[in-house]
C-alpha cells in the first residue's frame, strides 16, 4: 500500500490540482473502494480498505489505466461534489525533530497546508471528492483490477470480516 500512495503522491506533485476521487462501499459491502484519477493526464488509480478493528485499516491498491477516456469522465460528471480530498505524507523522524525544536503542531499543520516542506508534514490537497452509496464506482475492466479484487477477498477470508456497513 506504501509503494502505490508514494506513487500517487509523485504523480500529485508532477501534476497539481485537479485530480477527482471517487469513494464507494465494495461491491460485497466489506470495505471502501477509493478511485483517484487526473482528468486531463491520468493516471487512474484504486485502493480499496477495510477497518480490520477499531484502530486498523488494511488495504491495498494499484494503478488501473495510464488515461481516462470520455466515457469515464461522463460518469463523474452526474456525481455530486462532496468536498475535497489529499494525501497527508507523514516523516516522522522529522516531525519529532520539529517538535523537540519546538516548534507546535497546529503550526506545523499550518505550514504544510501552504505549501512548506522539511517540518514532517506534506499535504497534497488533489482536488475533488465524489462519493457514491451504490456498488463500486467501476465494473472490472482491468486485469490490475482483477489481481486486487483476489487479494482483497483473500485479505478479508483472513481476518474473518463480512461487512463494515451493517
Amino acid at each position: 500500500m506504501q509503494e502505490i500512495l508514494k506513487e500517487i503522491l509523485q504523480e500529485g506533485k508532477k501534476n497539481p490540482g485537479e485530480w477527482k476521487t471517487i469513494s464507494a462501499p465494495t461491491p460485497d459491502r466489506s470495505g471502501s473502494d477509493l478511485l483517484i484519477f487526473h482528468p486531463q493526464v491520468g493516471p487512474c488509480y484504486q485502493i480499496r480498505a477495510y477497518e480490520k478493528n477499531p484502530y486498523q485499516i488494511e488495504g491495498m491498491g494499484t494503478r488501473i489505466s495510464r488515461n481516462i477516456d470520455n466515457d469515464f469522465l461522463k460518469l463523474v460528471e452526474n456525481k455530486k461534489i462532496r468536498g475535497n480530498t489529499g494525501i497527508l505524507d507523514i516523516n516522522y523522524r522529522i516531525l519529532q525533530k520539529s517538535l523537540n525544536e519546538g516548534k507546535k503542531i497546529d503550526r506545523i499543520f499550518i505550514n504544510a497546508l501552504l505549501g512548506e516542506k522539511d517540518q514532517g508534514l506534506d499535504i497534497l490537497n488533489l482536488g475533488s471528492s465524489y462519493s457514491t452509496k451504490n456498488q463500486g464506482p467501476l465494473p472490472k475492466l482491468t486485469d490490475e483490477q482483477i489481481k486486487l479484487d483476489k487479494h482483497y477477498k483473500r485479505l478479508i477470508k483472513r481476518d474473518g470480516k463480512s461487512s463494515m456497513y451493517g
